[in-house]
């Protein structure tokens, strides 16, 4: 092998072992097969050797050499070398016509100088919006490109892939039944996720739409929800790009500036088809460009039929019997929504390579890299008959056996029901690939119907969708099933519906009996029973009901369900790692995965492993957002993760997702529940009247409510303990962070704590979160009550068996003998308390500890216990600061402090503890 000195002889070095046979012009891709093919492209023979060896020639020639490597590279399978900008420049001058050539020179010569362009051009149809962008994608071969018009998802779903965005999750909400603002609402989501990842790729878009589009079925909308056309749809998105793009609209963009196209000319028509056809004799090219006119896609046409010609041409392709097998074929292998044919597919479909393909033939195919093609052009694809259409997708479901869409996309073709179902079944979310199979399943045979009803229930439940159009005529037709299994079924999943919306009385009317439930059909209906006896209080009967369904055959997407709810009875019964275990074990449904995360975090953060709590949150948040979960069940994890990021001390991230949470949630119960929950924050922060404001809207809610009685009877609760709460911060004049302080007077905090804990008290309320809101009631009436009081309350409390519960008892115990100066028994009281991983516990028990070495008359012991407070958040810190800065003896401080600050010795101390002492 000789020495490789060009990059000719590399694309030919990289080509050659992939090349066999001989044909006219001898030995494949040798010089002398290069020369006779040069030669008959009109070509001359003698620049091959110079431009192989020397790169010397003419753009001319080595265009027409490179055009003959390309073919040769598309050939064998392998995706063609990029064109390098010189030939780029010479392929579009012979292209393009003056307009066009200017717009191509502008935008690629901007991208080789390194810049971004942003171009839009516009035209009507058959004005050359395609040869453009068609000319730039070969001279920047690393474009991104994207045809759009008529429904959009198809084409959007290969773009959304690559870009790894979730198309599918946004399709799904969208419904005919929405307001237009929120259908437009959604469009914007999705144009904003598509302009995030574009930007993140950092490619350049070469976008081309036609006059009007659809998505999902439904109208485009804008901002205002009023429909529009697809050139003032997609400008939002283009004015969202940081990547050089240039779009070519049919109607011009409202507001963005834009370039017009003018038709071909007759002599840029001409240059089209020498282009295309550069063996064409001149007159024969005269006589396409009158045929044609100035009309680019029909010219495009007329040269496919000239490629054509030898086997005789004819107005439809198809009708062409030498055209016809490849045209079916790609019509049946080539989906819009993944249009690469892999070549041994298409060959086995042809029967022959793809080196035995005529001329014309090649012109209806385009490289895809990968070892793929797709059409060259869609619009001339046929509609294939039945018959005929079924051997193809026959043959692509044998091809395609890993690969999910196609699977699905060939079964449905090939009138394969049987597999169609089995795939659906296996994961009912698999139905977002095919968004229009429910609406043309109407003349199935009604026993495969029902079956996909089943998947489509299935899939808009796990949405949390009960009420989508589909879901319910797809209830409907299994409540007329003539089964009664399916019958059974279809009440168990009205009644699913009915929890959702937390009407469990209505759901005990529709549930048959757990006796009668069996199979696949009893697990989901076990499930529904345990969550009725959650609401109801009796756990150990929703324990048994999920144990039932574990014992019984189910799919993977099933047993994600019922370990989800495994993970929640097991939760409620206290058995806290054996609900970690289950919660784990969640791993197929993405939108459960996500619950199940959200949950193993809210179980973690009540046993006090906080930072474990946080990373568990983040995820499920993430995979419930990114995996379209119902926009209310977002906003409740995403208030629940601000408590979590508050009781880490990250109170700047806790604001922003609680805020979100209020600002977005649309149920007035889950903003209720995030305005409460954001009440805590700011009284971490010290801003009581903040608090105040947010509480006095919850608790309105929550008192005057008649949805979920359960659920607000527990919430109304939990808020006026924490409006108590802000009386308490109000009054004693700290943020709300440990360590508290006792001793204090606050009237209506008092007031309100007495009421809850008589109501505690006297009532036997299901859940152990009555017992966390009873110790929380119980340890902030004793800051109130006089020392002796408390301690007798507080004793009440120390025999928890929960280590989480019993840390929290016995530090509140311990503040009480504290305020009495029991320093030994309160130092015993904490040294008992385990390495809880919560921020929360470890500052009190510091302060404790500190204040009964200080009690003891052991200041130096104090001072150096307070010094290990470094590892715990800043907000904390600054807390421990303030409390033990009132205590210490001022003269000790001060020598150890060492200030000049005119600020009180509190608060010099809290400063130095939370940060580099900047006040000194």
């Amino acid at each position: 092998m000789g020495e490789v000195s060009t990059l000719w002889q590399a694309h030919l070095e990289t080509l050659r072992p992939h090349l066999t046979g001989r044909d006219h012009r001898g030995k494949k891709g040798s010089l002398r097969w290069l020369e006779a093919a040069v030669a008959e492209r009109g070509g001359r023979a003698g620049t091959v050797r110079n431009i192989l060896y020397k790169d010397l020639g003419s753009p001319e020639e080595k265009l027409r050499l490179f055009e003959v490597i390309c073919d040769l590279y598309t050939e064998a399978g392998l995706e063609p070398p990029p064109l390098p900008s010189e030939l780029a420049l010479e392929s579009a001058r012979r292209a393009l016509g003056r307009d066009k050539r200017r717009l191509f020179r502008r935008f690629v010569r901007a991208l080789e100088q390194g810049d971004k362009p942003q171009m839009v051009v516009v035209g009507g149809p058959a004005t050359g919006k395609g040869v453009l962008l068609s000319a730039v994608q070969r001279a920047v071969p690393d474009c991104l490109m994207v045809n759009l018009g008529g429904e959009l998802a198809p084409h959007l779903h290969p773009l959304a892939e690559r870009l790894g965005v979730e198309l599918e999750g946004i399709l799904s909400q969208l419904s005919p039944t929405q307001p237009y603002a929120l259908q437009a609402a959604l469009q914007d989501e999705l144009k904003n996720e598509l302009a995030r990842a574009l930007n993140a790729c950092g490619r350049p878009l070469l976008l081309r739409a036609e006059k009007e589009g659809q998505l999902g079925g439904l109208s485009l909308r804008d901002a205002q929800g009023n429909p529009v056309g697809l050139s003032a749809w997609i400008e939002p998105l283009l004015r969202r790009l940081t990547i050089p793009f240039l779009a070519g609209l049919t109607e011009p963009p409202p507001n963005l500036a834009w370039h017009p196209l003018s038709a071909p000319s007759r002599a840029e028509a001409r240059r089209y088809v020498k282009d295309r056809l550069p063996d064409l004799p001149p007159e024969r090219v005269e006589a396409l460009v009158n045929q044609a006119g100035r009309n680019f896609a029909e010219l495009s046409r007329l040269v496919l039929l000239e490629a054509a010609q030898t086997q005789g041409s004819a107005p439809n392709l198809a009708q062409d019997t030498a055209l016809r097998p490849i045209l079916q074929a790609l019509a049946v292998l080539s989906p819009e929504a993944d249009p690469g044919v892999p070549v041994p597919l298409l060959e086995k479909a042809l029967g022959k390579g793809l080196e035995h393909l005529s001329q014309a033939e090649r012109a209806l195919l385009a490289p895809l890299g990968e070892g793929k093609v797709r059409p060259a052009l869609r619009t001339l694809l046929p509609s294939v008959p039945e018959r005929e259409a079924r051997k193809l997708h026959l043959l692509a479901l044998d091809y395609f056996k890993n690969d999910l869409f196609r699977q699905l996309h060939h079964a449905w073709g090939a009138g394969r029901l049987d597999r169609l179902l089995e795939l659906l079944s296996q994961d009912p979310s698999r139905l977002a690939l095919l968004p229009n199979l429910w609406a043309e399943s109407k003349g199935w045979p009604s026993a495969e119907r029902e079956r996909l009803a089943m998947a489509v229930v299935r899939y808009r439940a796990v949405l949390g969708q009960y009420a989508h159009p589909e879901a319910l005529e797809a209830l409907e037709v299994l409540f007329r099933s003539a089964d009664p299994s399916i019958q059974a079924w279809a009440r168990v999943k009205a009644a699913e519906a009915r929890v959702d919306a937390g009407n469990f009385p209505a759901a005990l009317e529709l549930l048959p009996p757990p006796e009668v439930l069996s199979g696949e059909i009893g697990a989901e209906g076990l499930l529904v029973w345990a969550a009725v006896e959650r609401w109801q209080g009796d756990y150990a009967q929703a324990e048994a009901y999920v144990q039932q369904a574990l014992a019984l055959p189910i799919p993977p997407f099933l047993a994600d369900r019922v370990r989800l709810w495994q993970g929640l009875v097991a939760k409620d019964a206290g058995r806290f790692e054996e609900a970690l275990e289950a919660l784990r074990q969640v791993s197929h449904d993405p939108l459960l995965v996500g619950r199940a995360r959200y949950q193993s975090g809210d179980l973690l953060l009540r046993i006090g492993r906080v930072y474990e709590a946080e990373a568990q949150m983040r995820q499920g948040l993430a995979a419930l957002e990114s995996s379209g979960a119902p926009p209310e069940e977002v906003a409740r994890v995403r208030a629940r993760f601000g408590s979590v990021l508050r009781r880490i001390g990250n109170f700047a991230e806790a604001e922003r997702y609680l805020y979100q949470s209020i600002q977005e949630a649309a149920d007035e119960f889950i903003r209720a529940r995030a305005m409460s929950e954001a009440s805590v924050l700011e009284l971490a922060r010290g801003r009581p009247l903040e608090a105040l404001e947010l509480l006095a809207q919850a608790e309105r809610y929550l008192r005057e409510v008649r949805e979920r009685p359960e659920e607000a009877h527990y919430r109304h609760r939990r808020t006026l303990y924490r409006i108590a709460v802000a009386y308490w911060v109000r009054a004693c004049g700290l943020p709300y962070l440990p360590p508290y302080v006792g001793g204090q007077r606050a009237p209506d905090a008092e007031r309100i704590l007495r009421e809850l804990e008589r109501e505690l008290s006297t009532k036997q309320l299901p859940g152990d979160r009555y017992i966390a809101l009873a110790i929380d009631v119980a340890l902030k009436l004793s800051l109130l009550l006089p020392a002796d009081q408390a301690e007798r309350m507080m004793q009440g409390y120390l025999k928890q068996n929960d280590p989480y519960f019993q840390a929290q008892a016995r530090l509140g115990y311990a503040e009480t003998l504290a305020r009495q100066g029991k320093w030994a028994e309160a130092l015993a009281q904490v040294v008992q308390i385990g390495e809880l991983q919560d921020p929360g516990v470890q500052a009190w028990k510091l302060g404790l500890e500190t204040q009964a070495l200080l009690g003891l008359g052991q200041e130096e012991a104090a001072w150096k216990k307070l010094q290990s407070s470094a590892g715990l958040p800043a907000p904390y810190r600054a807390q421990l600061g303030r409390v033990l800065g009132r205590i210490w003896p001022q003269e000790a401080l001060r020598e150890r402090l060492q200030t000049q600050s005119p600020l009180a010795l509190e608060d010099c101390l809290s400063l130095r503890l939370s940060q580099a002492a900047p006040y000194t």
